[in-house]
């Protein structure tokens, strides 16, 4: 009988339960695991359950998150349809060129994964380029994109949990990601290990302009700029790499309808925006993307 995918996790966090702490009080998190539960305990009895998707929550409390599963089955089809591969295949470059890989577990964070999509396909990539046991973590504040991650991907972790409170032991990742997605810099700094890299990708100027130029009439509203955040992340960790990655994607009808209802540029958008956005029907988009690579 194949395993059930709680059951793999619970395997998984078994195997690599040290890298967890405990959200309320930072201690170390065991598993206690019996023919019906499995559950993570910290020695003052703080409990968390694995859930019967695969999960584990690790946030303090419950948050409402503005990115809810409509949003996150637009994102894994636009990454099953190839929209973001490019950047995939730049960051997985950058890990195998960069990261220090040992003989221990490669052990890499994805820091506000969605559902998932992300870490999964650069896992993937990586182990093309370079043998390696590769454990991959994902952690988000959203339960449903942590829900469809955990179903989609049973052979990685995955946990409800905050970046400004993260549940992740001190120095227990070589790398963290943290694709198109808030950052918390002291956190990753705490989790990382010693000459560990941060890899961030935050969008580049012409990221989606042809939307941008359907959406919004203030020619401000139109371009997008990310030197503050560039600035803000060479203050915080040796920059080693930045790079653009650009390209265009060609947006057939699904395709189109999966990246109004991925993007947030979207959101709140009268009809009559959405009807000229509908326009770029058949046509090329501009996608561009700045990855930057960051030593502890």
């Amino acid at each position: 009988m194949f395993p059930t995918r709680k059951e793999r996790q619970a395997e998984l966090l078994a195997r690599h339960s040290g890298m967890l702490r405990c959200p309320v009080c930072h201690g170390a998190l065991a598993l206690i695991h019996t023919n019906s539960t499995a559950s993570l305990v910290c020695a003052s009895r703080h409990c968390f359950d694995v859930s019967r998707h695969g999960y584990v929550h690790l946030a303090n409390a419950g948050y409402r998150s503005k990115y809810e599963r409509e949003m996150f089955d637009a994102r894994r089809t636009m990454a099953a349809n190839g929209f973001f591969s490019p950047l995939y295949d730049a960051v997985s470059q950058k890990l195998a060129e960069y990261a220090a890989i040992g003989d221990e577990p490669f052990c890499v964070l994805d820091a506000g994964c969605g559902e998932g999509s992300h870490l999964a396909r650069i896992r993937e990539e990586v182990s093309k380029r370079r043998p390696v046991e590769f454990v991959g973590a994902g952690v988000d504040l959203s339960k449903a994109g942590i829900a469809l991650a955990a179903k989609a991907h049973p052979d990685l972790l995955w946990c409800v949990g905050d970046l400004a409170n993260a549940p992740f032991a001190d120095r227990s990742f070589a790398v963290i990601l943290n694709v198109l997605s808030p950052s918390n810099t002291r956190e990753f700094a705490r989790m990382l290990k010693a000459g560990g890299l941060v890899i961030k990708v935050v969008p580049g100027e012409r990221y989606l302009q042809e939307l941008r130029e359907r959406l919004y009439v203030q020619p401000g509203n139109r371009t997008y700029s990310n030197a503050a955040t560039i600035e803000r992340f060479a203050a915080s960790f040796s920059l080693l790499d930045c790079e653009q990655v650009a390209y265009s994607f060609r947006l057939d009808q699904p395709n189109l309808a999966a990246l109004i209802r991925m993007t947030p540029l979207t959101w709140g958008a009268e009809p009559q925006q959405l009807a000229k956005a509908y326009e770029l029907m058949g046509r090329e988009i501009s996608v561009e993307f700045t990855v930057l690579v960051g030593r502890k």
